[in-house]
């Protein structure tokens, strides 16, 4: 395999002097600086729009892992085992601390720092003239969560001896089926096409991995999802992420969109959206689909576990988002 990746180094313009793995990529090491080798599964309009995206973000001063082109010019380098990789300038930094306010608040004004640009620069041109992703809308997606669900009642219901886990799973689940209804009702009444929602050049896939802290700023890593569309996806999945790490603390959750709103303000159809994104029981869907598809030949008790937590966690979820329908006016 090494042998392989050293070919594909080999058509890279710096000369790479070590290299050794990352999450999910090869850090490598030039006199130039950093830089990052990772297996490529987009398109070649994909990679294109990437490459410029990249170029738009150091243009207005944002910190990312942009693509670079090979000796040939070009973006994708494939491997003697017909692998595509693409190459990208690295950064080193650590990973946000979930659990920091400090660092919690500055990541979400570089995140909302990095929307800006890309709603005002008119990069988000730049997919629409290469390759646009396709993706699901939101309502059908959480369509086919609340089926999946009510099938995984049903099944319950009809099994015998039933587990700690699918006693509270039947207990629990009318309350948060209440609360996925509510909330396909409104994407179904205010859908994702709406022009209220601000649109721009959305990164996909944020989390407290993927923003790093460097010596130079926070940076932006890992930008393989990146698409044009609604940009309070990105705040919403954000959000999610952190506020679960921090039972659904009400204070922290609102100083937190207060000051993505303080950088890039959200329209009224953005707030909206935002709160029925985090009013969505995500993760009751997802420890529910883990049961169903571990076959439930045994359950170890981590099922119950997280379960149990989540419906604990569910009443600060509610104070949260009861806190921010308020505000949203």
């Amino acid at each position: 395999m090494y042998y392989q990746v050293e070919q594909v180094l080999e058509q890279q313009e710096p000369e790479i002097e070590k290299f050794y793995k990352g999450r999910g990529l090869l850090i490598c090491e030039a006199k130039q600086g950093l830089f990052a080798l990772k297996e490529y599964f987009g398109s070649a309009q994909k990679a294109e729009f990437l490459y410029w995206l990249g170029i738009c973000l150091e243009q207005q001063g944002i910190l990312c892992d942009s693509m670079l082109k090979n000796k040939d010019g070009s973006l994708i380098t494939e491997g003697p085992d017909r692998i595509p990789y693409t190459f990208h300038r690295w950064v080193r930094g650590r990973e946000c601390e979930v659990k920091n306010r400090t660092e919690l608040l500055e990541t979400v004004s570089f995140l909302a720092d990095f929307h800006r640009c890309c709603s005002e620069s008119g990069v988000e041109q730049t997919e629409e003239e290469s390759a646009e992703e396709e993706m699901t809308k939101l309502g059908e997606e959480y369509v086919r969560h609340n089926r999946e669900l009510k099938h995984i009642r049903k099944y319950i219901l009809k099994r015998n001896n039933k587990s700690k886990f699918e006693r509270l799973y039947l207990e629990c689940y009318e309350a948060f089926a209440r609360q996925s209804a509510e909330v396909v009702e409104f994407l179904q009444r205010y859908p994702e096409q709406d022009g209220g929602y601000t649109t721009g050049v959305c990164h996909g896939d944020v989390n407290q991995h993927n923003i790093l802290f460097t010596s130079d700023g926070p940076a932006l890593i890992q930008m393989e999802h990146a698409h044009v569309g609604a940009q309070i996806t990105d705040v919403g999945k954000f959000l999610r992420k952190i506020l679960e790490k921090n039972d659904w603390n009400r204070q922290l959750g609102m100083e937190l969109i207060r000051e993505y709103c303080r950088i890039h303000p959200l329209s009224e159809q953005d707030l909206r959206g935002l709160y029925y994104r985090l009013a969505y029981p995500e993760k009751f869907w997802k420890i529910a689909n883990r049961y169903y598809c571990s076959r439930k030949v045994w359950d170890s008790g981590q099922n119950y576990e997280k379960l149990y937590r989540e419906i604990r966690q569910n009443r600060a979820r509610s104070q949260f988002l009861h806190a921010l329908r308020a505000w949203c006016g």
